[in-house]
């Protein structure tokens, strides 16, 4: 294996140089023949000898210093000289002291408690809380700050109209309204004016037990005035006819049954009334609109309800008014032979003709709701309009308050 003095092995291999040239070539040409032939390591790890025991650096050496470690004698200066160059090119290490520590441990991070802080968090800013300072730095009496606005929603918050409330008033509406609706046309069906229109009308059916129009207007109009005023069974049972009683001892306490019927659907009418009044006013107030929408939506399922009620009618009249009367009086205590007063007074016919009566009224009702609530685009519109000058005048309202409040 042949050997090449450092440092001139670029010109030799490649003849290209001379030997007797004097150019010194620098280390660095030593990975010109570093692949051909196979060299030690010539890097030379000093051990730091520092009595921290820290981390090693390492750092290169210039020639002379490089000589004075090997314990040559070699002169510095001459770059240009070959023979200064060292026979093997050899990159020294040693320790460089650390400026900076490597492993730097963060001093632990002081916390204050949380109650220390918690207080100055927790202090009151809002109008006659305790605490809060007044001008100067000091509370004032009150408890807010002089000048200050109180803290809470902005006046944009304010000024929004509600959500929550305006849907569960038109839920309610909805189904109140409906019924509010079916217990008037009872009301006006059982009155003296609608059996005066049954008795007079064409095609109603004769007394076949000697009953003639006017007692038939007589004793009719009697027993519908018990229903309505605070009289007890001895309103009835003075009635006589031809010397007789008018009514059987049961046909008066049916009659006491339905008094007593009516009188809770009347209460139920009044307190429908206040709580439709309560809930229109509410969403007049704050949802522009709502009460349309709300009598919209009840006369829709209302119409629906009518239309399934009036099928099961006209399929089976009979089972449909057992049904309705079993809803409210135990049986055995509302049939009655076709001899006794209530049946030659009150006929099938009557009752037929007073629940078309009620569905008529109803439906009638309800398609002119439907008409002035349907949602057209004009009505829409006028509701959009309405709700955007709403709520600007909301929003005067709330910034007028925070103004006084300044």
């Amino acid at each position: 294996m042949s050997s090449f003095p450092a440092g001139r092995g670029r010109e030799e291999r490649s003849g290209s140089g001379s030997a007797d040239s004097g150019e010194f070539e620098s280390g660095l040409d030593y990975g010109a023949f570093a692949e051909d032939e196979p060299q030690t390591d010539r890097t030379q790890a000093l051990p730091r000898t520092g009595a921290d025991g820290g981390d090693q650096h390492t750092t290169a050496l210039d020639p002379d210093e490089l000589a004075r470690l090997r314990g040559a004698d070699a002169p510095s200066g001459a770059a240009g000289s070959s023979a200064a160059a060292p026979a093997e090119d050899i990159v020294a290490s040693r320790p460089v002291a650390s400026t900076t520590p490597l492993h730097v441990e963060e001093p632990a991070r002081r916390t204050a408690p949380m109650e220390a802080v918690a207080p100055a968090a927790a202090a009151p800013a809002w109008p006659g809380a305790a605490g809060a300072p007044a001008a100067g730095g000091r509370p004032a009496a009150g408890g807010r700050p002089a000048g200050a606005v109180a803290e809470g929603p902005s006046p944009e918050e304010r000024a929004r109209l509600p959500k929550g409330g305006p849907r569960v008033a038109q839920t309610l509406l909805a189904i109140l309204a409906p019924l509010w609706l079916l217990l008037t046309a009872v009301k006006l069906v059982a009155s003296p004016a609608f059996l005066w229109l049954e008795y007079h009308r064409p095609g109603f059916p004769a007394d076949r037990f000697g009953f003639t129009m006017d007692d038939r207007m007589h004793y009719g109009s009697a027993g519908l005035d018990y229903l309505g005023n605070l009289a007890g069974t001895r309103y009835l049972s003075s009635l006589t006819h031809e010397g007789a009683p008018l009514f059987t001892e049961p046909e008066i306490a049916h009659m006491a049954d339905v008094k007593t019927v009516m009188l809770w659907a009347t209460v139920a009418l009044v307190v429908l009334t206040v709580l439709c009044i309560l809930l229109i006013v509410h969403l007049l107030r704050n949802s522009p609109g709502g009460v349309r929408r709300a009598l919209f939506a009840a006369a829709a399922w209302f119409l629906v309800a009518l239309i399934v009620l009036a099928v099961l009618a006209v399929i089976g009249w009979s089972s449909f008014f057992a049904g309705f009367h079993s809803l409210f009086f135990a049986d055995g205590t509302w049939t009655f032979s076709v001899q006794d007063a209530l049946i030659r007074l009150y006929p099938s016919q009557f009752w037929i003709d007073a629940a078309v009566a009620v569905g008529l009224l109803s439906l009638l009702t309800a398609l002119l709701t439907l008409v002035f609530t349907w949602p057209t685009r004009r009505r829409r519109e006028r509701t959009a309009d309405q709700r955007s000058a709403f709520e600007s005048t909301r929003l005067r309202w709330a910034r007028e308050e925070d103004a006084q409040l300044r």
